[in-house]
């Protein structure tokens, strides 16, 4: 799905980025790592809201120990993400699907996220398109960007790293501004 949607840019992509997209239907991958989660105020109001979606950590921390499991079945790349910390564990599991060149996350509620994929620097950065509503075979878009924001996601590799990979995730909002951020690393399992 990432080589059809990437074409010609996937040969740019870092090895290790290659490796974490390039599961073949059936094939399956697992990281661990640490991130960093951080809320911005806005967020902390919606948070209820967001919880029920099932889309975002509830809570803030540094040093979360992060575990993730992808699988690829038919068109479908799969999530399941465990962040760990103070004896707690919160699971976000999604979904991609392929649409037209884009990739789409669906969490609860048939509630997506579209995003385009670009190479910068070997490494892969989503560009986020608008949240979507998904009716059957459509895609309706829906103006969730006015409530929670715009994403910004990368993953890449640096050249003095100790780690496979490493990546940031962070939601602004155009008025509110900062609103929520994953950063960190992931290191291959399997």
């Amino acid at each position: 799905m990432f080589k059809e949607i990437l074409t010609e840019q996937w040969m740019f992509l870092s090895p290790a980025i290659q490796k974490h997209y390039g599961l073949q239907d059936g094939g399956d991958i697992a990281m661990e790592g640490e991130l960093a989660v951080k809320h911005g105020r806005f967020i902390k109001i919606l948070m209820p809201l967001i919880r029920m979606t099932g889309a975002l950590v509830p809570v803030e921390g540094e040093k979360f120990i992060v575990s993730v499991e992808n699988k690829r079945r038919g068109g479908t790349y799969y999530w399941h993400r465990r962040f760990e910390k103070d004896n707690k564990v919160y699971e976000f599991k999604s979904k991609m699907k392929l649409f037209d060149n884009d990739v789409v996350e669906f969490v609860g509620f048939g509630i997506g996220i579209r995003m385009g994929l670009n190479v910068v620097d070997g490494g892969l950065v989503y560009e986020d398109k608008g949240y979507v509503l998904k009716l059957g075979k459509m895609l309706i878009p829906i103006p969730l960007h006015l409530l929670v924001g715009r994403s910004s996601i990368e993953e890449f590799v640096t050249d003095n790293s100790l780690h496979d990979l490493e990546m940031r995730f962070v939601v602004t909002h155009p008025w509110f501004g900062f609103g929520f951020s994953y950063v960190g690393f992931f290191n291959y399992t399997k």
